[in-house]
């Protein structure tokens, strides 16, 4: 079950050692945000009419009033898949001057829950998908080591896609190599299969790693892990080799991204 992307910061009056010390110890057992939202992603259609707006429910699951900010970002994925953050407007793929939300603020009772509308009110046409994301931003204090008075600044995320009914699906595999590294005091072979996502929207791609031998036939079959795939992005899903016989091998990358054909890369390797 996808969790929602809730991340924090923290902020008060410390000593420099001392504020790097709560900072570890938020990371390791983040504070539990004081608001859910009833959805993690929304895709809004630019050229239907009726689906140019979408709600996002924010419910207030703390005993204590609470007060939240609302705002527009930017984000995309690292080529591990790992989420990152912009202001708006400044990733190349940004919808955020073509989207509105309202209300900026939210005051909720315990037990409350208050509705969002966000609005797409750029084209109708466009040639391929945008993304942003809609946070809503709760302070939840906490009294730190020493009795300090700590305020953790709790961000929930909602990813929004303007996504054009007909954009077009594509994506290629732009290289297969093999790294050396180490793990568990051992060093292993892992390979690493590059995807681009050549297309006009969002998928998750999945795919397998191959490894065979000269005369073509099996050794092995790996499963990569999910591929979370932005247009435009580039993707890399890593494999940990098993133990191979002395010989040449050739490693086959097969990803499916929902189009009508499969990418697939090659690469050689040859165990002493």
């Amino acid at each position: 079950m996808m969790q929602p992307l809730t991340w924090c910061s923290v902020s008060g009056r410390l000593p420099r050692l001392l504020a790097a010390f709560v900072l570890i110890v938020a990371t390791a057992a983040p504070v539990q945000a004081q608001l859910a939202i009833d959805k993690l992603d929304l895709v809004l259609r630019p050229d239907a009419s009726d689906e140019r707006t979408g709600l996002l429910v924010v419910r207030n699951e703390s005993d204590a009033p609470t007060q939240a900010v609302v705002t527009l970002e930017d984000w995309d994925r690292a080529p591990d898949g790992n989420n990152r953050f912009y202001p708006a407007g400044t990733v190349a793929g940004s919808c955020a001057q073509s989207l509105s939300v309202f209300p900026l603020s939210l005051s909720l009772k315990p037990g409350e829950a208050q509705t969002i509308r966000i609005d797409y009110t750029g084209p109708a046409q466009r040639a391929a998908e945008c993304w942003s994301l809609v946070v809503v931003e709760s302070a939840v204090p906490r009294v730190g080591p020493g009795g300090r008075q700590l305020m953790y600044h709790v961000r929930t995320g909602l990813k929004v896609y303007v996504s054009p009914e007909n954009a077009p699906v594509d994506g290629e595999v732009e290289g297969l190599s093999v790294a050396r590294t180490m793990a568990d005091g051992k060093q292993k072979d892992v390979a690493i299969v590059a995807f681009a996502n050549r297309g006009g929207k969002h998928y998750v791609a999945r795919g397998r790693l191959e490894i065979r031998r000269e005369d073509n036939t099996l050794v092995d079959s790996l499963e990569l892990p999910p591929l979370f795939a932005l247009p435009g992005a580039t993707m890399h899903a890593t494999a940990a080799l098993p133990t191979l016989l002395s010989g040449r091998y050739l490693l086959l990358g097969i990803i499916d991204y929902g189009g009508s054909e499969v990418a697939a890369g090659m690469s050689t390797i040859v165990v002493k």
